[in-house]
């Protein structure tokens, strides 16, 4: 696994099981200790997967004695395609086994690497990274274990220091599992993923009615695994593949019956929001889309046509049987598969020939013998098609029997669950995300903005890097010397000791002394003596030419001052001479009012927010990060009327903003649009619209 491989599939997940296999043994013993393996370890899951409907691919396992270096193993890749619960159920999966079979190492990755790590990262080690973590991440006993670098001497022998090689990396989680053992917040965050998720896959069932042909009832009822075949067939269809449906050779519209089918919601949801209309030529009629049937009709047409698919990319049929049924009793591999159901529990203490017995071992023939095939066959949409021909030409259909069991269908399971409230999906969302969503509907309250303002004080006071901001205490390795940093600031802010004594506390506002009056003056050397030498400025000159510079401007205004209002000393005044007029410093403090940073904040989100138009944005990105949540955006009803707005600064300025008068509308241009849906209004120095509803006070 070291060596750089082909990429996977975006919707694939490939996985290495590596059990206790002595390598010095010849390549036919280890070959057979491996199927051993297999066989006890499909006995193991089959009480949790057997029933399971995988979305494309199922687990599967294949023996390998030798490859790349690699020790004796078993292999297997699943396509999850849409379904991600499915490859989350395969990492639950190596965890159980792991922890029942001892000795087992495995490891699992997909097209993102060491994907599990993606739900702990708030607790990785900051020396984890996707370039660090090759070959280092396996499951071994139940838990996550992570190889780490050697941090002593000591530990050179005993932890690889570069990329490890994989049957180095096997060796050294089984020998030295409490040194590789990832931590507690790293296996919790792993294990809340899929925690309980073979319960909850069994949740994820849904049964619809739908009105298929008679021979395609028959083929589900036998099989209903098959199903996610037939939906993918026609998901994934081409203009190429509904070639042979303008004849429906297999399943003919005639034949139609309602039956009971089973579907996950996945597979449910992708074919019930698929639009389509069937050739004229294959002779299905559909009713009215008010008809209450209409449902049913439609799903049953599109699973026609899935297999109808799938039936004619057979274009070659073998005559052999893949269902399990020819399968030899006294076969060695199913015989030792039986025992290990037996003694893991799967018949339920179910008497050998009683009605439960008989359709788990059907249920567990049909598994193993896929098992099988998929280890013989490489193209499993094939191996599908071929099985449903297969299936085709031993069953006998009774139609009158079927309409008949008509009347005795239970209902279908009810499908609000495809529709989801703002409120829900909010949950969801902070679910996932690990906040608190009581927490966010308080800070939520646009009239608590002081909480808009601490979040943003404490969101920049925390501690950034290149890869982001990082939060103080998390980390052992971020220590900070507050004395010796405010020691050293202070040391920078220093005037010279030969600087001029009577400048004042206030000359950072330029009002002491004008740009031209510094210009004239000749520079200052380190010996205090004015000569013409190079100058070395200090940070407290830089600030006062950046000073005087913005005194000049109107930048003042744009903040908030504290009381209110503007103040009198953000701008000097010019004399008649056209220079600035110079005030004494008790001048100053009666006008100055100190900037109100957090209503400057709070003013300036809030103008973000209205300018996203209720579109994800910096701004409601950067309060989702904090925990706050975004005011909902507000709409001006009528003159007289206004709805609570974003912000009180906001409501202000449409109260007291300039009116601009009416232009005529031209008759040959279109008409803007309504009130409600009109643009944010410009500000007092923008320019008018070109185009202004003609009844419009505004």
């Amino acid at each position: 696994m070291a060596e750089k491989k082909d990429r996977l599939p975006d919707d694939a997940a490939e996985y290495w099981l590596f059990p206790l296999v002595d390598t010095s043994l010849c390549q036919e013993t280890k070959r057979k200790i491996l199927l051993e393996y297999i066989d006890a370890y499909l006995a193991f899951v089959s009480s949790t997967i057997v029933d399971h409907i995988w979305q494309k691919e199922q687990f599967n396992l294949t023996a390998v004695t030798e490859k790349d270096n690699l020790p004796p193993h078993l292999y297997g890749k699943t396509c999850y395609g849409d379904n991600v619960e499915d490859e989350w159920l395969i990492v639950y999966l190596l965890f159980t086994l792991t922890k029942q079979f001892d000795g087992l190492v495995a490891k699992i990755k997909d097209s993102d690497e060491e994907f599990m790590l993606i739900e702990a990262a708030d607790h990785l080690p900051k020396w984890l990274e996707p370039d660090t973590a090759e070959n280092r991440v396996y499951i071994f006993q139940g838990n996550l274990h992570i190889i780490p670098f050697p941090q002593s001497p000591a530990q050179i022998t005993t932890l690889p220091s570069g990329v490890p090689a994989v049957q180095y990396a096997v060796k050294c989680v089984r020998n030295y599992n409490t040194a590789t053992l990832a931590s507690t917040e790293i296996n919790n965050a792993v294990r809340q993923r899929f925690e309980g998720l073979s319960d909850r896959v069994k949740k994820e069932v849904h049964y619809a009615h739908c009105y298929i042909p008679a021979n395609l009832a028959v083929v589900l009822d036998t099989k209903p695994s098959l199903i996610a075949a037939g939906v993918n067939a026609f998901y994934y269809r081409d203009p190429i593949d509904l070639k042979a449906c303008r004849t429906m050779r297999y399943f003919r519209p005639g034949t139609r019956v309602v039956s009971r089918v089973k579907f996950t919601r996945c597979l449910y949801a992708q074919l019930v929001q698929q639009e389509f209309q069937p050739d004229k030529r294959s002779g299905f009629q559909m009713p009215s889309t008010s008809n209450p049937k209409y449902l049913s009709h439609d799903l049953g047409m599109k699973l026609a046509h899935g297999f109808e698919i799938l039936c004619s990319k057979c274009s070659e049929r073998q005559e052999q049987n893949s269902n399990g049924h020819n399968l030899s009793v006294d076969d060695v591999r199913w015989q030792r598969y039986l025992k290990s159901l037996i003694k893991h529990g799967y018949f339920k203490n179910e008497l050998e020939g009683s009605i439960l017995y008989k359709q788990l071992l059907e249920k567990a023939r049909q598994f193993f013998s896929e098992q099988i095939e998929l280890t013989n066959r490489s193209d499993s949409t094939s191996c599908q098609g071929e099985e449903v021909l297969d299936i085709l030409d031993r069953i006998t259909v009774d139609i009158e029997q079927l309409r008949d069991a008509e009347t005795d269908l239970q209902p279908p399971d009810d499908d609000n669950w495809l529709q989801i409230s703002p409120e829900e999906l909010d949950r969801l969302m902070f679910k996932s995300s690990g906040l608190d969503p009581t927490n966010m509907a308080k800070t939520g309250d646009i009239s608590d903005l002081n909480k808009m303002g601490d979040g943003m004080k404490s969101f920049v006071n925390k501690v950034s890097g290149v890869e982001g901001a990082e939060f103080p205490g998390e980390d052992d390795d971020i220590q900070f010397d507050g004395t010796g940093f405010i020691t050293q600031m202070q040391k920078m802010f220093e005037f010279n000791d030969n600087d001029d004594a009577s400048s004042s506390d206030m000359s950072e506002y330029g009002w002491e002394e004008s740009d031209e009056d510094v210009d004239d003056q000749p520079p200052v050397s380190k010996s205090g003596k004015k000569g013409k030498g190079p100058v070395q400025p200090t940070v407290k000159d830089y600030m006062n030419m950046m000073d005087r510079e913005l005194s000049t401007t109107d930048v003042g205004k744009s903040f908030e001052r504290v009381g209110g209002g503007e103040s009198t000393a953000s701008k000097p005044k010019v004399n008649g001479n056209g220079k600035k007029s110079k005030k004494s410093i008790e001048e100053e403090d009666d006008g100055f009012k100190p900037v109100d940073i957090d209503m400057t904040v709070v003013k300036n989100m809030l103008q973000s927010l209205e300018s996203q138009q209720g579109l994800a944005g910096p701004a409601s990105n950067i309060l989702g990060s904090m925990g706050i949540k975004a005011p909902a955006p507000m709409a001006e009803e009528d003159d007289d009327t206004i709805v609570p707005s974003r912000s009180s600064a906001s409501r202000e300025k449409k109260k007291s903003g300039p009116k601009i008068p009416p232009r005529p509308k031209p008759t040959d241009l279109p008409v803007a649009p309504p009130r409600h849906h009109r643009s944010p209004k410009k500000s007092a120095d923008s320019k008018p619209p070109l185009l202004v509803r003609q009844e419009s006070n505004v």
